[in-house]
């Protein structure tokens, strides 16, 4: 355990499901505020973060931000701009709720089916130092936790124990599904399966219970006919991905050698969207680096220390949301203007990245009237 004024940290190994409902208990009797994050062997971590012993927010896992936009369509919200507070609040609460529920659920399976032992680290941070948002639901653990175990017990029993519904199927094309392949209904849902959506997702693309939709699939689940990956598979044209295999430099561009201006960075996958950007920049008398390893983006912040940063929401390996919240974490960066680029505009986006610390929201393709907007507001 370190101890450092207003941060306390705790880290714990080989551990199991219940060790965690203990560490959930008490950090609500307790009325802790911080942040938990578990861990379990290589599969991607979650982040439970807490206001006074209640559940604020869930981060991390498998494809989090479609979890988060699945969600909202399960219960049917309708995020419109007219919403009251109060309402937008309340629709939040039953998201976030669906969200814990899916979330427990998976930890609950790695650790029952592959007999994984979890790890976490609990980070106490004083209750002065957060920032919380109005419409940011707080929720009692306990009750959620009842919801995910009842969740899995009935998984499980369909005897779907081994198949974990966050990860994404995808059809072998080495094997032959003629033979099994008869039911109408299996001929209907196999067109779906592409390899970019979860099960969980299928289910609601299909309108069906999760449980149900899962059960139409066991037979070529158990034959190997449909495999599950954990990632999605990411599908370009054959130009883009040529132009992102293409390494976008981490270094201050060579362009900008007797430019004098301000120091932008620009974090895309894209080749074509950082080139595109950084010759508007250095027109005009600004200095550009881009960053496109996710391993290294904020190693390479934290090194070049940029006036501003334009960020990507979406990226095959990373986020946008998770990577600036990182941002906002590290003392020498947190308080750089983070400016989201991104080819989605949904309420809903606007208002997560507003929330982990995103100074403004530009929709794909960026005009260049709108950029030098940004640049001439955060570059004074």
């Amino acid at each position: 355990m370190t101890v450092d004024n207003n941060l306390v940290e705790i880290n714990k190994n080989d551990l199991s499901f219940r060790d965690l409902i203990s560490q959930f208990k008490e950090i609500r009797s307790k009325s802790s505020s911080g942040n938990l994050i578990i861990q379990i062997e290589s599969n991607p971590n979650w982040m439970f973060s807490f206001n006074l012993g209640q559940l604020a927010w869930i981060s991390g896992g498998i494809d989090p931000i479609d979890r988060w936009q699945r969600n909202l369509e399960i219960v049917n919200l309708d995020l419109s701009l007219d919403r009251q507070d109060r309402a937008l609040l309340k629709s939040n609460i039953i998201g976030q709720q669906s969200v814990a529920v899916e979330v427990l659920f998976d930890i609950i399976q790695l650790c029952q089916v592959t007999k994984n032992r979890l790890s976490y680290q609990l980070i106490s941070i004083d209750l002065s130092n957060l920032k919380l948002n109005p419409n940011l639901p707080l929720l009692e653990i306990e009750p959620i936790l009842i919801k995910a175990i009842q969740a899995w017990q009935e998984w499980e029993n369909a005897g779907l124990a081994d198949y974990c519904p966050s990860r994404f199927p995808i059809i072998q094309n080495s094997v032959q599904l003629s033979g099994i392949t008869k039911s109408d209904l299996l001929s209907d849902l196999l067109p779906s399966i592409d390899g970019k959506r979860s099960l969980r997702s299928l289910a609601i693309h299909h309108r069906q219970n999760l449980l149900d939709f899962t059960k139409v699939l066991l037979p070529l689940l158990k034959s190997g006919s449909i495999d599950l990956s954990l990632s999605a598979q990411v599908q370009v044209d054959r130009t883009e991905a040529t132009n992102r295999d293409r390494k976008i430099p981490d270094n201050i561009s060579s362009q900008t050698t007797n430019c004098t201006g301000k120091l932008i960075a620009c974090i895309d996958d894209s080749i074509l969207v950082y080139k595109n950007l950084e010759k508007f920049l250095v027109d005009r008398g600004y200095r550009s680096y881009g960053v496109q390893d996710p391993l290294k983006i904020i190693t390479t912040l934290i090194r070049n220390k940029p006036d501003l940063i334009f960020l990507d929401l979406l990226m095959p390996i990373s986020n946008g949301y998770e990577i600036c919240e990182q941002i906002r974490k590290t003392p020498s960066l947190k308080n750089i203007p983070v400016i989201i680029l991104t080819a989605k505009d949904g309420l809903f986006d606007r208002m997560r990245a507003k929330l982990l610390g995103a100074n403004e929201f530009l929709t794909k393709p960026a005009s260049h009237t709108e950029v030098l907007r940004i640049l001439n507001k955060y570059s004074e």
